[in-house]
C-alpha cells in the first residue's frame, strides 16, 4: 500500500495473503519507526493513546503482524542480535474470531501517524500476483501543523454494506479481495488538534481492546461508511469507478437533488428514476462544471432536473449540456 505527498511517493505497508484463497491467513509487514500499544488488563480501550502503555520498535522492517484463520494475532519482533520475539497483544492463547466466522466486520489494527520522519520516496514495483493500492486522495495524509492520519485495516464480509468515498477527510475503500466471502478493507480520517494523532510526535501501532473496541467502531462507523443506504446509493453513484473523491461542490450538487424527490413523496408520485441513477446522470452531464450549476436559481435547477428525469425515464441520451 502506497500513499503520496508532497509530490513523493512513500509505501505504508505490506499487506501479504500467506494461506490460501480458500483459507486465508494476513501478514502485515513494512511498518516504519513506529510504537505498539501493549496489553493492560487494568484498563479498557478509551480511544486515546496513553504513553505508558506503549513500547518502541525502531526498525519497522523487523515488525510483523500475523491474523490466522483461527482467530489468533501474533507480532514478532527481530532484534538486531537476529533474536526474535513473539507476542500477542491479548494474552498467550487468546483468540479474536476465525476468519470463515465474520460476518460483518473485524478490525485488525490501527495506525496513528503523526510525522513523516521515518518515510522516504519509492518506486512502484511491478511483480506477478503482487497488487500495488495507491491511496486515491493526496491531501488526505497531512504532517503539518498539528495534523495527522488515523488508519484503520480490517476484515469485511463482502455482504455487509460499505460505502467507498473520500469526503471530508475520510477516506474508505477495499485494498483487496482475500477470498469469495472476505474483502480486506481500509479507512483513513484525518486527525488534528490536543486529541488528533499531530499531538504525538511519534507514529503508534495499535490493537482494539476486545471487550470494546469492535462495539466503538460499529457505533461510529454504522451511521457513515457501514450505512446500507449510502452504500448502495454510492455504488451506483460510482460505477465504472468513477466520483471516488467528493469534493464539496459536488456534495452540494447532489444535495440539490433531494428538494426534486421531496415533490414526489409529497404529491404522491411514483418516482420512475431512482435518485442514485438521476445524481449519476447529472454529475455525467455536468462534467466538473459544478458551480455552474450551482449558481443557478433554484427553479432552474429544478427545471433542468425535470428535464433530465424525463429524459432518463424514456431512455434518451441525456448526455446533453444542462446549462
Amino acid at each position: 500500500m502506497f500513499f503520496r505527498h508532497k509530490g513523493h511517493l512513500f509505501k505504508l505497508l505490506e499487506a501479504i495473503n500467506f494461506g490460501s484463497k480458500s483459507s486465508p491467513e494476513l501478514k502485515v509487514k513494512g511498518l516504519t519507526e513506529t510504537y505498539m500499544q501493549i496489553r493492560d488488563d487494568k484498563k479498557r480501550f478509551d480511544g486515546k493513546l496513553h504513553e505508558g502503555q506503549l513500547v518502541r520498535f525502531v526498525d519497522g522492517k523487523h515488525l510483523e503482524f500475523t491474523y490466522h484463520k483461527d482467530g489468533a494475532i501474533l507480532v514478532e519482533v527481530i532484534h538486531p542480535s537476529g533474536e526474535k520475539e513473539h507476542h500477542n497483544p491479548y494474552g498467550e492463547g487468546d483468540r479474536w474470531i476465525p476468519l470463515e466466522d465474520i460476518k460483518t466486520f473485524q478490525p485488525i489494527m490501527m495506525l496513528l501517524l503523526s510525522s513523516m520522519a521515518s518515510y522516504y520516496p519509492t518506486v512502484i514495483e511491478e511483480k506477478n500476483g503482487l497488487i500495488n493500492y495507491v491511496v486515491k486522495n493526496d491531501q488526505i495524509f497531512e504532517f503539518s501543523k498539528g495534523q495527522g492520519a488515523l488508519v484503520l485495516i480490517y476484515f469485511r464480509n463482502k455482504n455487509y454494506p460499505l460505502a467507498k468515498y473520500c469526503f471530508e477527510g475520510v477516506y474508505s475503500d477495499v485494498l483487496m479481495s482475500l477470498n469469495d466471502n472476505l474483502d480486506l478493507c481500509i479507512m483513513i480520517q484525518k486527525q488534528s488538534g490536543k486529541e488528533g494523532a499531530g499531538s504525538w510526535q511519534m507514529n503508534s501501532f495499535l490493537f482494539l481492546d476486545k471487550l470494546d473496541g469492535f462495539d466503538y467502531l460499529n457505533g461510529v462507523l454504522r451511521d457513515h461508511i457501514f450505512n446500507p443506504i449510502m452504500a448502495e446509493f454510492m455504488n451506483v453513484v460510482q460505477q465504472d469507478g468513477c466520483y471516488f473523491d467528493i469534493s464539496e461542490e459536488m456534495m452540494q450538487v447532489i444535495e440539490s437533488v433531494d428538494p426534486f424527490y421531496d415533490e414526489f413523496k409529497n404529491n404522491g408520485i411514483p418516482v420512475q428514476v431512482h435518485k442514485p441513477t438521476l445524481v449519476r446522470c447529472l454529475l455525467d452531464c455536468l462534467d466538473g462544471k459544478y458551480n455552474e450549476y450551482l449558481k443557478l436559481p433554484k427553479d432552474k435547477q429544478m427545471l433542468r432536473l425535470l428535464g433530465l428525469y424525463m429524459g432518463v425515464q424514456v431512455g434518451q441520451n441525456f448526455r446533453t449540456d444542462i446549462l
